[in-house]
């Protein structure tokens, strides 16, 4: 099952250096965007100033101990990280006539943090796909992350993870070594949007969001042979032949939440527009039977609604038109059985 997955980064450990200032204000705060780069990603460090002192100041930035950037009012600074790993040390000095030389040193070391997400949707046995998410299932995401400090690979048992969803924070979800979250989706949202942050001793490490998109649930029709089963290599389509007297029809459902297969999602079955029933419909099996000689065709529908108030928009339906006998009399008919 290939699993959707999205790479970030970051560990970033804040200023090095600090100067003290007799007013006790600081007079520069320093913004780094994105807050938690990835490997070979662009940075932004910028400088706001109070008052209109940074136009007029000599600033030098210096990336692992070279000059990079030097000139009056050099006020923002632009740079790709390193590999996964690889520290980038930044360095800027401010030289103002106001408040004297202001210096700041930045550790940024790229890590990663990837999301993999599994939904808890029916799917055929030995289906090779992904089981997608419907509204209102449930979904379960799990963070891999990467993060690397003096060299070290942190363990994620040692991270604390903080997760939102849908821009909310869930602090039931969150806290040290809770890498998995998993929650029933809102039947009413078309998507569900979950983030991530790490941190490491209190500072954020990484950062990564996923959306994951609430696809519609189908039902697929196919031909069970009474001794090879259910023949999930063969789709029934949108009409068939028949080609002997009798045949075992299996709706399958693709995506309905798992939990409600066999309890709340309920089938119904008709033949030419009126209601059939038999043994097994409930289960999503019919059987059908020619009776008679003569030739003619039918329509069978199939529909599967959830009934379960907090998934009842998982609802799917199809039809399959059978053509039986010879085309040259209409004194026969399909019976569910």
């Amino acid at each position: 099952m290939k699993l959707f997955s999205i790479l970030t980064t970051l560990v970033l450990f804040a200023l090095l250096t600090h100067t003290t200032f007799a007013q006790g204000v600081d007079p520069v705060r320093f913004t780094i965007t994105p807050k938690a780069p990835g490997p070979n990603e662009q940075v932004t460090i910028g400088i706001e100033g109070v008052g209109t002192f940074l136009g007029n100041s000599t600033i030098t930035w210096q990336n692992n101990g070279e000059t990079a950037l030097e000139g009056i009012g050099e006020h923002r600074y632009i740079f790709t990280t390193g590999s996964l790993g690889v520290p980038s040390r930044i360095g800027v000095t401010i030289n103002s006539t106001q408040y004297g030389i202001i210096s700041r040193n930045f550790t940024l070391v790229p890590s990663a943090v990837n999301l993999l997400w599994e939904a808890t949707t029916s799917v055929p046995p030995l289906y090779q796909g992904k089981a997608l998410y419907s509204a209102g299932s449930r979904v379960k995401i799990i963070a891999f992350p990467t993060i690397v400090a003096n060299g070290t690979t942190i363990s994620p048992n040692n991270l604390s993870f903080q997760w939102q969803r849908n821009g909310e924070p869930v602090p039931s979800a969150s806290g040290l070594g809770r890498d998995t979250f998993e929650f029933a989706g809102d039947q009413l949202r078309t998507n569900e949007r979950v983030v991530v942050e790490v941190y490491l001793s209190g500072v954020l490490v990484g950062q990564t969001q996923i959306v994951i998109p609430a696809s519609d649930p189908q039902l697929v029709l196919y031909p069970r042979d009474p001794l090879r089963g259910v023949l999930y290599n063969n789709a029934l389509g949108n009409g068939i032949s028949l080609s002997s007297p009798e045949i075992t029809i299996v709706a399958q459902p693709y995506f309905f939440s798992r939990e409600s297969i066999g309890s709340s999602a309920v089938y119904s079955w008709k033949l030419n527009g009126q209601e059939t029933t038999g043994p097994d419909t409930g289960r999503g099996l019919l059987t059908l039977r020619q009776s008679g000689s003569g030739a003619g065709e039918a329509t069978l529908g199939v529909s599967l609604q959830n009934t379960d108030t907090t998934k009842f928009v998982q609802a799917a339906n199809t039809a399959l038109r059978i053509v039986f006998g010879q085309q040259n009399s209409a004194e026969s008919s399909l019976f569910g059985l």
